[in-house]
């Protein structure tokens, strides 16, 4: 009868006696850092679960770990537990370390150091700090990488794990390092603001092994498996997006009324570049009307190397700079005759900046064709001053408007007769009267006279002339009808006089 409970305590006996049985028992390493990968580590430390060295000044007493690493450093004892081992420097990328227990390694008391005694961590794959061109450039078709990296690598791991992948194509393409006469003209003229000494030990320059086509998305393929000096090699890709540019065209433009009408002969013509052009040879790019008549390029937007060299934008080209210059295009400066025939001229063997020729150069010479005059009726001035007793007119500028123009002009009168009920508001701003100038106080009234004139100016000068003065009454205000003729007819470019018959302010 007493046998049943016997029989069910013996299992949980025979489950737990295994963690007895096999414990490890003793001192040991409770924590060990850095492990793995690690970036920018500067020590290392270690803490032991009994006492290692005796209380007051442990340093040179027990040395722990016979230690490979390239790196040299320092150890000491931080007090009877923690062991500490200071580099000299940062560690830089690419280095691996491996710390191993000594075997007679034993704690204060004498007891033997049990559990893991091998350590090992590594500062990571050499990997790419910056680029240039920098990521997410538009690139060349045959564009050259400068490379800057954390850690040396291997020129083999390179060419095995280094690749370009290119929109449309599955296949990879593989890359060749420049040699160090290839590489040095390009580090001098593309990196000299950058290097520092000793930095080119962890530049790489390379270039695809094809050319790219236009247009198209391109990523650099930092392959896992590039190897360090040190031996420690990279575990994941890393990726760089780029595109290569458009081809090298030139397009024109011109303001037009809409998108099927032809140009607007008073304003200027332009023709663009979709890369630099060498102002020596933009220069040369010439407009033709119809009747043989000529108009040379102008410089457009131009990009130049400063003493930075760095881009920048500008206008006029000296002529003694016209070889070291691009302009990414060129303008004809209106105005040109109406409703006429032109051509566009390019010098031929026209090249950017990279020796690329024209893509669309069958079709220069281009034709374009201005448009007639557009319509326009302009004062002279935003304001005038006439005289009182001199049968004044003002003058208008028309072209293109009807026959005869019907017009509408208000008198700002003093009177309360004057004003209409719809008008109004516009008294409330216009108020004037007039002011005699007496000859005994001819400055006095000058320099009055001056003040007035100056408010009047700062008055229009920051009023919206794109509305009318008269607000929201449009044509529905009160006012003296009269009419406008162009003695030389509707399309007639020709100066018109309103007779303004009585003194006053008129709208």
């Amino acid at each position: 009868m007493n046998l049943k409970p016997l029989i069910l305590f013996l299992p949980l006996f025979l489950l737990l006696t295994p963690n007895l049985i096999y414990a490890e028992v003793g001192p040991n390493i409770e924590t060990f850092s850095p492990q793995g990968i690690v970036k920018g580590i500067r020590q290392v430390s270690v803490r032991f679960s009994e006492q290692m060295v005796p209380f007051g000044d442990p340093r040179g007493l027990t040395e722990p770990f016979d230690i490979n690493c390239p790196e040299k450093g320092t150890e000491r004892w931080a007090d009877q537990k923690n062991w500490i081992y200071d580099f000299d420097k940062n560690l830089p990328a690419g280095i691996r370390c491996e710390f191993n227990m000594k075997s007679e390694l034993k704690s204060l008391s004498g007891k033997p150091i049990v559990g893991k005694k091998n350590f090992v961590f590594s500062t990571g794959e050499p990997a790419i700090i910056s680029s240039i061109p920098f990521e997410g450039s538009n690139i060349d078709e045959e564009q050259i990488f400068i490379l800057e990296l954390d850690a040396e690598p291997t020129d083999e791991s390179i060419a095995s794990n280094v690749s370009f992948s290119i929109e449309g194509l599955q296949e990879l393409v593989g890359i060749r390092i420049l040699s160090e006469e290839e590489r040095k003209p390009i580090l001098e003229t593309q990196y000299r603001y950058r290097r520092n000494k000793g930095s080119d030990k962890k530049l790489v320059v390379i270039q695809a092994k094809q050319r790219f086509p236009a247009d198209t998305k391109v990523g650099l393929i930092w392959g896992k498996g590039v190897t360090s000096k040190s031996s420690v090699a990279n575990e994941q890709d890393q990726k760089l997006h780029f595109r290569t540019r458009s081809p090298f065209t030139a397009y024109f433009h011109c303001q037009r009324e809409n998108k099927e009408a032809d140009c607007i002969p008073i304003s200027s013509m332009y023709l663009s570049f979709s890369a630099p052009v060498s102002w020596d040879q933009a220069r040369k790019i010439e407009l033709r009307s119809s009747d043989g008549k000529k108009w040379k390029a102008g410089p457009g937007g131009r990009i130049s190397e400063n003493e930075e060299g760095e881009e920048y934008e500008g206008g006029e080209i000296e002529e003694e700079k016209d070889k070291k210059e691009f302009v990414h295009s060129v303008i004809f400066k209106a105005p040109f005759p109406q409703s006429t025939d032109f051509k566009i001229e390019v010098p031929p063997g026209l090249i950017d900046d990279a020796g690329r020729r024209l893509a669309n150069a069958d079709k220069y010479p281009l034709a374009v064709r201005t448009y007639e005059y557009p319509p326009l009726a302009k004062f002279p001035a935003r304001f005038g001053i006439l005289e009182l007793k001199g049968d004044p007119v003002l003058p208008v500028t028309l072209r293109n408007i009807e026959p005869e123009i019907l017009a509408k002009m208000m008198k700002v009168g003093n009177g309360k007769e004057a004003i209409s009920e719809k008008i109004k508001e516009i008294f409330e701003v216009l108020k004037g009267k007039i002011f005699k100038v007496q000859p005994e106080k001819k400055d006095k009234n000058i320099n009055g006279i001056y003040h007035w004139l100056k408010r009047m100016a700062n008055y229009w000068e920051h009023t919206d002339r794109d509305k009318s003065v008269f607000g929201s009454m449009g044509k529905s205000f009160d006012g003296k009808n009269f009419s406008i003729p162009k003695p030389n007819g509707a399309k007639a470019f020709e100066l018109v006089g309103i007779p303004l018959k009585e003194p006053g302010f008129m709208l």
